[in-house]
């Protein structure tokens, strides 16, 4: 349930704006209104639920089984809960929902398919599941796959970090292994992974570290789960203050809206609605105006158009992408638009050549043999570099919940299988570049903790190095170790503690703070009286540590 308009003089998003990716801009949320449903408070003397018997796997397989019709016959199947582990070659990559309209008789019309989106929550060993967590977790089930008709099937992926556990060649201790790291009322929709699978399946990248290579078990899940032409990888430290099915279903319209022309570009710059104006259309073409006019006068390369392989690699790469239907200078801005996007991410990607982000070269195997050494003295090898990376054209974004198609990842298993591969926060996007495949940003409001002045925000966060259409990309990068402070009063940052803050207040819950030349204190309790705060629908990370009486940082 949500209430109709916003609390008065409540502040305008710092990033973006709502209705830019379609969202509803006038609403609200209370902590009873969000999750009362899913057994916020229980205490107050609302209707008890017995969690524990809710079978929400059972649940997700029903609701498919009931509306499979709307699915391509190879999406109706149920999940395998228990997945193998052996590489097989020949399992087809190319049946997707971009292959959906087929005629079994040329006089019968098109059959058409919804696609299908699998939810990746990612969990660990060790990992204490808070009443929070779970309540987040039957409402994403509900809203995403219930209330869909199983368009989406959320799923908690738990990384078993004891490599030698043999859970996948022994039933029984696969069980125990589940029983022992996942709460009863999530065991059904969890499925255990460890690193140990990539060792044998990409033998040639060298290192397999699920902090490197945080995507290596989303391509596993993505070939042992071909029913699935999406997937989201989703953080348990990740809320949406509002409905899921809402958020996501606005966040693929809006990437599926882009033309391809100039979006490599434009994906770069973030829109600051307090200097850019609240009219995201003319914010669009101010971006591409000086995209154009940069390149026209040599400042910048050539934008992107079509697959941009790398010239050196061995073997060669082949790109899955489309071949451009015509030139770049002919297209007007009609390529692309309605094509589902490949990637999409909840901040700008950018070119990390010319900036000091600290993992720009944690690239494996591009030049061959050449890749990072770790040991025990040199822990992240910090001192790795080779002078033909300049040359490599990649792309970097921030933060891991990203969507992914079902081609990216057999893309990205097709480079690791020869042994290439980038840190996680660089290795989708570029292999989406390198591969011609359709990558986009989709600009999300964000909140920040306080007010900023226009055009110092802008001269930060688009920092340019003095060159249009180098948002983010030069010496002055905000994404630059040095700089990366500026975020921590964003609602959407990993490094950033005002999301955490935030969300103890909305739910009433005590929570200390510490200002700068401020002594800490503790705020929040006085929100535990009466309904509290009313916020409109934002998504916010991190929020760790969320048992009710974690009020420390």
């Amino acid at each position: 349930m949500a209430y109709r308009g916003l609390p008065k003089d409540f502040p305008e998003s710092f990033v973006s704006r709502p209705d830019v990716i379609g969202l509803d801009s006038n609403v609200c949320f209370d902590r009873y209104s969000r999750y009362g449903p899913y057994g916020f408070d229980d205490s107050i003397g609302r209707t008890q639920v017995e969690w524990k018997n809710i079978k929400w796997g059972e649940l997700q397989n029903q609701c498919l089984e009931q509306n499979q019709g709307r699915y391509r016959p190879e999406a109706r199947n149920f999940a395998n809960m228990t997945p193998g582990i052996e590489f097989n070659e020949e399992l087809p990559a190319t049946t997707s929902i971009h292959a959906e309209s087929k005629r079994t008789n040329p006089s019968e019309p098109l059959v058409s398919y919804h696609s299908r989106t699998a939810v990746l929550i990612r969990g660990y060993e060790g990992y204490t599941y808070e009443e929070n967590d779970i309540q987040a977790i039957r409402a994403m089930i509900t809203e995403l796959s219930l209330f869909s008709g199983g368009e989406y099937q959320v799923f908690l992926f738990v990384n078993i970090k004891s490599h030698d556990l043999a859970i996948f060649s022994d039933p029984e201790l696969y069980k125990e292994t589940l029983k022992q790291h996942v709460p009863e009322e999530l065991r059904d929709i969890a499925i255990l992974w460890s690193e140990a699978i990539f060792k044998s399946w990409y033998p040639n990248v060298t290192n397999w570290q699920v902090y490197w290579h945080q995507f290596m078990c989303v391509q596993w899940f993505s070939y042992t789960h071909p029913e699935f032409d999406y997937v989201w990888n989703w953080e348990t430290d990740a809320r949406y203050i509002g409905n899921h099915y809402h958020f996501f279903s606005r966040v693929a319209d809006f990437a599926a809206k882009q033309p391809r022309k100039l979006l490599w570009e434009r994906n770069k710059r973030y829109y600051l609605p307090a200097i850019h104006g609240n009219n995201y259309s003319a914010f669009v073409e101010d971006t591409n105006e000086k995209i154009l006019d940069s390149f026209a006068k040599d400042k910048i390369p050539p934008p992107v158009w079509g697959p941009q392989p790398y010239p050196e690699a061995e073997p060669p790469q082949v790109p899955v992408g489309p071949t451009p239907p015509t030139t770049q200078e002919e297209d007007k801005f009609s390529w692309g638009v309605g094509e589902e996007a490949d990637f999409i991410t909840l901040l700008p990607m950018f070119d990390p050549r010319d900036t000091e982000w600290s993992y720009k070269d944690k690239i494996w195997n591009y030049v061959p043999g050449v890749h990072p050494e770790f040991t025990g003295d040199y822990p992240t090898d910090i001192h790795f570099k080779h002078p033909k990376f300049k040359e490599l054209n990649r792309r970097v974004f921030i933060n891991t919940v990203v969507r992914f198609s079902k081609g990216l990842l057999r893309a990205m298993h097709d480079e690791n299988v020869v042994g290439r591969a980038m840190v996680a926060e660089m290795w989708p996007s570029t292999a989406a570049l390198q591969h011609g495949l359709k990558a986009v940003y989709a600009p999300h409001p964000i909140w920040g903790d306080r007010h900023w002045d226009a055009l110092y925000s802008d001269l930060i966060f688009n920092a340019d190095d003095r060159v249009d259409g180098k948002w983010g990309e030069g010496r002055d990068s905000v994404y630059n170790h040095d700089r990366e402070y500026n975020f921590q009063g964003w609602s959407w940052y990993y490094a950033s503690k005002f999301p955490r803050i935030l969300y103890r207040q909305w739910l009433g819950w005590r929570v200390k703070t510490h200002e700068f030349a401020q002594e800490e204190r503790v705020v929040g309790e006085e929100l535990g009286k009466g309904t509290g705060m009313c916020l409109p629908g934002m998504i916010l990370h991190p929020v760790k540590r969320m048992a009710k009486d974690r009020e420390s940082l």
